[in-house]
């Protein structure tokens, strides 16, 4: 038997690209927090779960009213409401900025699904670019309990903040997407030797919300939830305005687990204690124990910390870069053009918002840089991305004792890699890099048998 919000969801859900988990999650959000306003910048299967979630607590809204009015009696339920929250009227709505003007975008079928599934009264669209609305504007929607963005870049996001953020009440929760990123960083060793690495790191923004929110006075909250499985399109970042009642009440952890009636013994839990006196320095307003930092990173490099997840690799990172269709289009653009993003656009016969929005992306992963209005490939990034090969120093002859010649051959067969096969034309080429003498040094390699030989291929053992 069909399911329609399984079948409305399916058709707006991109498999595997984020919103399967961060959707549940914005459902389940909206239910617990009961906001009466919700903002969502850019349309898409989340608006889904939000307005199902706002269903789910007008439902449980309503219940609660009748067990609090006594028509319906349920003692345990009544026992852990608020009556006067309880009783109070409960009718939340979905503001939506995003532009339906084009037949056929996740914003029309949005608007479709929801009005099948008799979610429409709680949903408003407003058409228009956020960028473009006035303080007026967003002054009429009132205090905005709970904000999504998903739409832009990490200067979109700063800058959605900064309109936004004064307009959230206190307990008001603004929930970003993808708070960390897949970067390559460069670091350098005590022998000073440098190494680019891919990372998944935080994003600017998380950083810079984390030490705002340790330097301040405690009015908000910042937390960040990861998807440890992938790369990109992971994890949710909520930041929560403290309400004044949550603020410290100045008496000890003992103390108030004595005026509780609990033990007065038990000692606080230190799961940030302040960093070692002789480490270095920990830069002001940031948030949690400082990492040790190998004195010679150079300056803007994110240093290398024990517990930082591995991106699969710089190469393998910028393949992943242009999974997207998009991205791809763009990317080859701008290779045989440089050009602005507006040009990129007209030549693409593209959305001019979907080329800036891959563009950043482009730029996120070093692909593409900008000069004032221009873009132009970043050619550099494919060359750093290459495997680096260890080759043995070339020595004048080949040793004649088969001890120092095993040695030296053991080192040499590190120019193949495992796995793989290679003809004869291909060992010649590599071997040629050491000694002229190809044949001779095949020879030995399958005699000790560090590679193995059969149809004209050979292979690392």
């Amino acid at each position: 038997m069909s399911d329609p919000i399984a079948d409305a969801l399916a058709a707006l859900t991109r498999p595997g690209m984020g919103t399967e988990n961060a959707g549940p999650a914005l459902r389940a959000l909206a239910t617990m927090s009961r906001p009466r306003t919700v903002l969502e910048v850019g349309a898409g299967s989340s608006t889904l779960h939000l307005l199902l979630g706002l269903a789910d607590a007008r439902a449980e809204a309503a219940r609660d009213r009748r067990i609090i009015g006594g028509q319906s009696p349920e003692p345990e339920r009544a026992s852990v409401l608020r009556p006067r929250a309880a009783l109070a009227d409960y009718a939340p709505k979905l503001l939506v900025v995003d532009d339906i003007s084009v037949p056929g975008t996740s914003a029309d079928q949005v608007l479709q699904a929801a009005r099948a599934l008799g979610l429409d009264d709680m949903l408003t669209f407003i058409e228009r670019d956020f960028f473009d609305l006035t303080d007026e504007e967003l002054d009429s929607w009132g205090p905005l309990d709970l904000v999504w963005l998903d739409a832009g870049t990490q200067a979109d996001d700063a800058a959605f903040l900064t309109s936004l953020w004064p307009r959230v009440p206190l307990g008001g929760t603004v929930v970003l997407h993808e708070p960390y990123i897949a970067t390559t960083v460069e670091t350098r060793d005590p022998q000073g030797r440098t190494r680019v690495a891919g990372r998944i790191v935080p994003t600017p923004l998380l950083q810079e919300l984390r030490r705002q929110a340790a330097a301040g006075g405690g009015g908000m909250d910042v937390l960040a939830l990861d998807e440890p499985h992938k790369h990109r399109q992971t994890g949710l970042l909520l930041i929560r305005r403290r309400e004044a009642w949550e603020g410290d009440r100045g008496t000890s952890f003992s103390e108030e687990l004595a005026a509780l009636g609990e033990t007065d013994s038990a000692e606080p839990p230190l799961l940030d204690p302040p960093a070692e006196p002789a480490g270095p320095a920990r830069p002001a307003g940031s948030a949690g124990p400082a990492t040790p930092t190998d004195p010679t990173t150079p300056a803007g490099a994110v240093p290398e910390q024990p517990a930082a997840r591995e991106a699969e690799d710089p190469a393998r990172a910028l393949v992943a870069a242009l999974a997207d269709e998009t991205r791809r289009r763009v990317y080859s653009a701008v290779v045989l053009l440089p050009d602005t993003a507006q040009g990129v656009a007209e030549r693409l016969a593209l959305a001019p918002a979907r080329v800036a929005k891959a563009l950043a992306a482009l730029e996120q992963s070093g692909l593409v840089t900008r000069t004032g209005d221009g873009w132009s490939a970043v050619d550099d990034v494919w060359r750093e991305a290459s495997p680096r090969r260890e080759r043995p120093p070339a020595p004048v002859v080949i040793p004649a004792k088969r001890g120092k010649r095993l040695v030296f051959l053991k080192e040499l067969v590190r120019l193949f890699e495992p796995d793989r096969r290679y003809p004869e034309r291909s060992v010649n080429d590599l071997l040629r890099e050491v000694h002229p003498d190809v044949a001779a040094l095949r020879r030995y390699l399958v005699e000790e048998r560090l590679l193995a030989r059969a149809d004209g291929q050979y292979w690392r053992l």
